[in-house]
Order: C-alpha cells, then sequence, then structure tokens
C-alpha cells in the first residue's frame, strides 16, 4: 500500500467515525484549515502530526509502517 501521510491520516480519522470538525477542535484548529492538511493543500508539522496520532491513538511506529516517505517532500 502506498499511502501518503494525508492519506493515512484521513483513513484513521474515518476508520473511528470522527469527524474533521471533532479532530480540528482537538488541536485547536479550524475545520477547513484541518480539512487543507488532510487534502494535501497545507504542511504538516511534525508536532501537528504527532497530536493527530494522539488523537486517533495510533502509535507513530505503527503508522510510518506503510507511508510513503516522499510525501514530505511534497508540495
Amino acid at each position: 500500500m502506498d499511502n501518503t501521510i494525508n492519506e493515512k491520516i484521513r483513513l484513521l480519522r474515518l476508520e473511528r467515525s470522527f469527524s474533521q470538525e471533532y479532530v480540528a477542535s482537538q488541536l485547536e484548529l479550524s475545520q477547513s484549515y484541518y480539512g487543507r492538511i488532510e487534502n494535501g493543500k497545507r504542511t504538516i508539522s511534525l508536532d501537528c502530526l504527532m497530536k493527530i496520532l494522539s488523537i486517533l491513538d495510533v502509535d507513530h511506529i505503527t503508522f510510518f509502517n506503510d507511508v510513503n516517505l516522499n510525501s514530505f517532500s511534497q508540495k
């Protein structure tokens, strides 16, 4: 599987039945800003990624097992 970071975040959020609004509120971001993160239109910082993984209750090692790390250099 060749997931980008933003695709994997979206899939994990959907698996947990979390809305973008919920995750955004936990991050103290607007839903539109968070949506742009998931759509790959905003660069995500490592700090923000770790907060998202915490909200989604996902270990970072597990998360990166099938993520395309080349997605960091996109955009």
